[in-house]
């Protein structure tokens, strides 16, 4: 049985639909039905990037790191030598575009934890939006669809790091995606390849050394293909240059603040610990990143491995697929490079973190929506029941992914339980006070200092907060503190916060420690 292309676009393969049976089944409904179904996927989408959104705290690693430099930022900071409360930040060894684009939302918005994640939910529901047009133009609307439902779905994609915090990764796996796309779009005009440059330069400037990825991708492709593509000089060195010129402008910009420090940390340290050592304790296996996607991403794993049981898919098969025209060996090495790439650059990297495998989830969505939209499709011709089992596991699939989704937000982002919802709740009456604490971390310091505009103070225990504060200020605890001069005007789960009556009562000695 052959498979047609989708006839609107030159070089789409539609491995979804068979050439005998158009007008039947699934694939004839997301025909007919394609602009309804791809809002209701956007909007799904839309929902999980946003549900919530403010309800949760603000992570240690990175997040709050991010946070406070914008904040700073905006705050009349310098926007070239990024500051960590208050001293040039070398801790944080990226380029500054993620803080940049933070603090731009911050002075649009206002300061909040809407506004802090905005530019990477953004930026993951840009990557449905590019992923369901590219993967409607190479295989149908069928693929395109369900690409869309997976990525939009994936723990994965929206949690681990990515789409709903301030970090980095969510616009990676953006500027990625553009950047095999971009290639794709060259194999017939030429000059596209021009946006390759300053998609990498995007690149450099987010995540500094991890222009490598990119970089791996382009030219792995361009070599493969080499043999069925002449050379394309001018577009390349118009690319290059495009490339060159904001990160040169930016490391100039750098150099004189502190001339090689920031640079040389950047080039070298971020690399060669990442690397070539294991940073922070975060080691593991070669199989670690299989791990991963079994961890994070079994549901839709376990859907992609039902339609392939159900409708297995030969070497033969594969092999053909692309070898239509040249569009299709072309595609056929895109999608190798960037699957392969996305995968094997982690893999080689000797610290292994979860989040460095969020540019391969959009390929993942990719692969899984075409194994499954062939099932049905082949299904719609030939067994009823298979089709009807596979479209309830779709289903179920997407079901729980969803349940995973929601339960994640609730027991382990929630803010109610916290010290930030505990401020949070009290914002007005903070603002401009001081509120006390043994010890703060990162996502409350940017709450209490960016968000409330409060000053936070720093007591070991009860006859500490009582020698140092003054009426009005404030304590957090999680001990249940009997003293008359506190009043608790907040509880949040196990945290308490108090405040220091305008009469303040003699301090008892031997108080409990604050925590």
């Amino acid at each position: 049985m052959g498979w047609t292309a989708e006839g609107s676009t030159a070089g789409a393969i539609d491995v979804a639909t068979p050439t005998t049976r158009e007008s039947r089944g699934v694939t004839a409904f997301c025909r007919r039905h394609y602009a309804r179904l791809a809002i209701a996927v956007l909007a799904l989408a839309a929902f999980n990037l946003t549900f919530r959104l403010g309800s949760e705290i603000v992570t240690e690693w990175d997040e709050s790191l991010y946070a406070i430099t914008a904040s700073e930022i905006m705050h009349g900071g310098d926007w070239i030598g990024t500051t960590f409360l208050g001293s040039l930040d070398y801790y944080n060894t990226k380029p500054p575009l993620n803080v940049w684009l933070v603090a731009i939302a911050f002075k649009a918005f206002g300061t909040n934890l809407i506004s802090l994640r905005l530019v990477s939910v953004l930026s993951a529901w840009v990557t449905v939006a590019v992923l369901m047009w590219w993967g409607r133009r190479l295989f149908g609307p069928p693929v395109s669809l369900l690409a869309g439902l997976v990525l939009s779905s994936s723990f994965g994609f929206l949690y681990v790091h990515a789409a709903r915090s301030a970090n980095t990764d969510a616009l990676f796996a953006l500027l990625i995606l553009l950047t095999v796309v971009s290639l794709w779009a060259a194999q017939e005009h030429p000059w596209r390849f021009v946006w390759v440059g300053p998609l990498a330069a995007a690149v450099f400037l987010l995540k500094g050394t991890a222009v490598l990825m990119p970089l791996a991708i382009v030219l792995t492709a361009i070599v493969l293909m080499r043999r069925r593509q002449p050379a394309r000089w001018l577009p390349a060195a118009a690319a290059l240059l495009l490339f060159l010129l904001p990160v040169v402008a930016w490391a100039v910009a750098r150099w004189q603040v502190d001339q090689w420090q920031f640079i040389e940390k950047v080039l070298g340290r971020d690399f060669m610990a990442h690397s070539f050592t294991v940073a922070d304790g975060h080691s593991g296996s070669p199989l670690y990143y299989l791990g991963i996607l079994v961890k994070h991403q079994y549901d839709w794993l376990l859907l992609g491995a039902l339609a392939w049981f159900l409708y297995p898919v030969g070497w033969a098969q594969l092999r053909a697929l692309f070898r239509f025209t040249s569009a299709g060996e072309t595609l056929a090495t895109l999608l190798l490079s960037y699957a392969g790439m996305t995968l094997l650059i982690p893999t080689l990297m000797v610290t292994k973190l979860a989040w460095y495998l969020n540019p391969f989830y959009p390929v993942f969505a990719l692969g899984i929506a075409w194994i499954v939209a062939r099932g049905l499709a082949l299904a719609s011709v030939g067994r009823a029941r298979a089709q009807t089992v596979l479209a309830c596991a779709v289903v179920l699939a997407l079901t729980v992914a969803e349940g995973k989704l929601l339960w994640y937000s609730f027991h382990h982002r929630d803010l109610r339980r916290s010290v930030q919802g505990l401020l949070l709740a009290e914002g007005d009456a903070l603002t401009g006070h001081r509120v006390f604490r043994e010890r703060w971390d990162r996502g409350e310091i940017f709450v209490i200092r960016s968000v409330l505009r409060a000053e936070r103070g720093l007591a070991v225990d009860l006859d500490d907060f009582m020698v140092q504060s003054r009426p009005g200020d404030y304590l957090v605890s999680s001990d249940a503190l009997q003293h008359p001069g506190l009043a608790v005007v907040q509880a949040h789960g196990p945290h308490r916060l108090y405040r220091l009556q305008e009469t303040p009562a003699t301090p008892r000695s031997g108080a409990a420690g604050i925590r």
